[in-house]
């Protein structure tokens, strides 16, 4: 996104945001618990960003436990540990104070993944462990990644086509720049914005001159016993969530609407939220990762889409569907690959050692597993 974000106004919206947002909730509230974090605000993003946090902070109580002088790697040990850190996600309990930090921190990075996605999934990746990009964090990435997930989306494919285990984050990286410079499709600011305004009226321009956005809140029932809150705060069945409180003449001093108390008891942090992925076929801009598809064509990932026309079909993108659909109708793969190696190479100059070519390979590879 062209531009470089204000900085100062975009921190100094964030603030303020989260000030408004707690002054609502805890006008009438001493705690807030699991079951009402997932409709705190209703950027969907910024209660996932929450969540993480909680998430993080669950793990490392977890490790608290540990100790040299006991055997943690029994299995009965590790069965009466989970279980009891299950019980307590589904108790949870934050005071303003300490939710404070974590909604600023949350708020903060909506924004900035909003408004320039680019440098949000430069941050989040170089920020990995180890310095390497994995499965795990491919899930967890794409998880808590509600606006511009097609990005997420498809580094998570790149992963999985390159039949890696991991990649360093350098590698990563470059994919990142490749689906950006070949023009990645990014969702629609407009509805995002709104999201933001319905608690604090959000002008883009003051902070960076053009941007993009995702979509809304879900809230979902109580997680079942016996499983975290972190377990079960993605769920299937999405239901109405954040209500803005009352327009009052003072900024600060609308009061939210009276929320109804859920049994803390049985609520689970990690399987009330679950992250939307829709079927390939509604997909318009990056499309799931599966292991087999019926059509190449189909299931081809709109950022590949654009490194395929450019680098390999001289950006001809007619003589692109023709040469998938070409493929689609081989009957092995080996058929395909010979298509490739020798009438789509010859007639377009490939280099067979190319990144886009073996890129290509393994999407036509997952057609005929």
């Amino acid at each position: 996104m062209p531009g470089k974000l204000n900085q100062m106004v975009l921190k100094e919206y964030a603030a303020r945001f989260t000030a408004k947002v707690l002054s609502d909730f805890y006008h009438t509230k001493e705690v807030i618990n699991g079951q009402e974090l997932l409709s705190l605000t209703p950027s969907k993003q910024i209660n996932l960003g929450i969540i993480s946090r909680l998430f993080d902070q669950w793990k490392s109580d977890a490790q608290a436990f540990r100790s040299p002088y006991f055997n943690f790697e029994s299995k009965e040990v590790q069965d009466a540990l989970q279980e009891f850190m299950n019980t307590v996600s589904r108790h949870i309990s934050i005071g303003r104070d300490d939710l404070q930090p974590m909604l600023l921190e949350a708020t903060t990075d909506a924004l900035l993944l909003l408004l320039a996605p680019a440098d949000y999934f430069e941050r989040k990746l170089k920020a990995m462990p180890n310095f390497t990009y994995d499965v795990e964090n491919a899930k967890r990435l794409t998880k808590y990644t509600h606006i511009h997930q097609g990005i997420a989306r498809a580094l998570a494919l790149r992963l999985t086509d390159s039949g890696e285990k991991f990649v360093y984050v350098n590698k990563a990286l470059g994919w990142l720049a490749e689906m950006m410079a070949a023009g990645a499709s990014l969702d629609d600011v407009a509805p995002y914005v709104e999201e933001f305004s319905t608690v604090l009226p959000l002008h883009v321009n003051s902070i960076v001159p053009q941007s993009s956005s995702v979509s809304e809140t879900v809230i979902a029932p109580p997680a079942p016993a016996g499983k975290s809150f972190f377990d079960t705060a993605l769920s299937d069945t999405p239901a109405s969530g954040y209500q803005a409180p009352p327009v009052a003449s003072a900024p600060v001093a609308s009061k939210p609407a009276p929320q109804p108390v859920q049994p803390v008891a049985s609520t689970s942090l990690n399987s009330h939220y679950k992250v939307d992925v829709p079927p390939s076929h509604e997909d318009a801009t990056y499309g799931s990762v599966q292991v087999k598809v019926d059509s190449i064509l189909k299931s081809i990932a709109l950022g590949h889409r654009f490194m395929f026309v450019n680098q390999l079909f001289d950006r001809d993108s007619d003589a692109f569907d023709k040469s998938m659909r070409e493929l689609d109708q081989a009957g092995t793969f080996e058929e395909a690959r010979s298509l490739m190696a020798g009438k789509f190479a010859s007639l377009y100059g490939w280099d067979m050692n190319s990144e886009a070519v073996a890129d290509l390979l393994a999407l036509v590879k997952r057609r005929y597993n």
